[in-house]
């Protein structure tokens, strides 16, 4: 478990799972900065981080942004719903403190809903998720694995006492899943496997 890292927003409710080293856990009071210069410097006192998992809710949303019209119908591509701003098309800039001369992390795997989507009318837009990843592999130097569709999880509480009787557990992936290049942030289809 030794040079991994889970990065979990508390707002996807459940506890997460033992699979690595460091967990960290914050939710919508912690700033976005402060997270990821913590995660910075977790990264290099381990020297690198193999690999960071990032456990939140995606942001979904109805909209066509290039005709500025509500579609009825729900994509993903928005952004990640982590700390208090997010990881969104404003904010991935701030990943850069993750590569300063060589990367810190060398794969980010994304377990959200909808990351990698791109709704109708949203390609080139701050809704395009496949624009996001790509920015996210390009700014860190990491390979990012992230989805196309909504993902389902289970975890289990005891309703009385809150005690996890069963951690996050996200399964098999729900459809196409992308491996974004470290370099040129490329898209490649990929077939991760279950959560390890």
């Amino acid at each position: 478990m030794s040079g991994r890292m889970i990065w979990h927003d508390s707002r996807l409710l459940g506890k997460a799972p033992s699979i690595a080293a460091n967990t960290y856990v914050v939710d919508a009071t912690v700033s976005i900065d402060h997270a990821i210069g913590w995660i910075a410097y977790f990264a290099k006192s381990q020297g690198t981080l193999d690999e960071l998992l990032i456990m939140c809710h995606g942001y979904e949303a109805d909209f066509n942004l290039k005709n500025q019209t509500c579609t009825g119908e729900p994509h993903g591509g928005f952004g990640l719903s982590i700390c208090d701003k997010g990881l969104t098309m404003g904010t991935v800039s701030k990943l850069s403190l993750w590569y300063v001369t060589t990367p810190l992390i060398n794969k980010i795997t994304i377990y959200a809903c909808a990351p990698a989507d791109v709704g109708p009318g949203n390609r080139g837009t701050s809704a395009d998720g496949m624009k996001l990843m790509s920015l996210i592999a390009k700014t860190t130097g990491a390979i990012v694995v992230a989805a196309r569709d909504t993902q389902t999880y289970t975890h289990l509480e005891n309703p009385s006492t809150k005690e996890t009787i069963h951690a996050i557990d996200f399964g098999v992936w729900e459809g196409p899943v992308f491996e974004f290049n470290s370099s040129n942030g490329a898209p490649t289809p990929t077939s991760p496997g279950p959560m390890r």
